[in-house]
């Protein structure tokens, strides 16, 4: 499930653009309609390192995701003959374990003498169940926006803080307008996650004591980047 359409631009590289609505498959638009606002979902498992994974990340159109860290250590896809961050120019390459430390590394706070513009930024990859769609699977979201992760990191706590849990609690994962004013940007509107429980307290507390069963999570997929990754004021450049 997506948070932006891909359109070709005037180069050969289509490139994304966030919408104000889910992008869902063909094959569940019956259960959560052509273009949701709001889904309702269940998270599987209790552990938010499972369900909810972030990561500092970086990703290059040609070589897909090329770093991945923590703020202490990352592993980096690099160029076996140069040691650089893999390229379009790469043919060999290979991974290397480094240290991250987001205050000073250039992919994610720029280097204007070496001509890097910031391009690594934390990622939320988002899985969870649709108990409104027949079948078992689960379904994976990204998002690379600092208010979407706030937002969802804030939520559940406070859901887990009302029941003492969050797997198996029925949920409404929304997105939603907010206007924000980006360091050195004009002020915009944006789309945002949300999570919230339409569920009163007292019925938040009765499901609590009814411990779901556990179930078999997959790994988030990471190649792609989220859409929301490239932020229209730098995506001519």
């Amino acid at each position: 499930i997506r948070l932006g359409i891909k359109v070709q631009g005037d180069k050969k590289n289509p490139y994304p653009r966030a919408v104000d609505y889910f992008v869902v498959p063909e094959e569940i638009q019956t259960c959560v309609g052509e273009k949701p606002k709001k889904l309702s979902i269940m998270f599987p498992v209790e552990d938010p390192e499972v369900f909810a994974p972030q990561f500092l990340k970086c990703y290059s159109f040609t070589q897909g995701l090329v770093c991945r860290g923590d703020g202490i250590t990352c592993t980096r896809k690099v160029d076996a003959e140069t040691g650089d961050v893999a390229s379009h120019t790469t043919e060999h390459w290979e991974f290397s374990q480094m240290s991250c430390d987001p205050d000073t590394c250039p992919e994610l706070v720029g280097d204007p003498e070496m001509g890097i513009r910031p391009h690594c930024r934390r990622v939320m990859n988002l899985l969870f169940v649709l108990p409104d769609v027949p079948g078992l699977g689960v379904w994976q979201l990204d998002t690379s926006s600092f208010y979407s992760i706030v937002n969802i990191n804030s939520c559940i706590d406070v859901i887990r803080g009302l029941c003492g849990r969050i797997s198996g609690i029925p949920l409404t994962l929304s997105l939603e307008p907010r206007e924000v004013t980006p360091p050195g940007l004009k002020k915009k509107t944006v789309h945002v996650l949300h999570l919230r429980s339409n569920l009163k307290l007292s019925e938040l507390q009765r499901l609590a004591t009814k411990l779901p069963q556990a179930l078999a999570m997959p790994k988030a997929e990471e190649e792609e980047p989220p859409e929301d990754l490239f932020p229209e004021e730098v995506l001519p450049e």
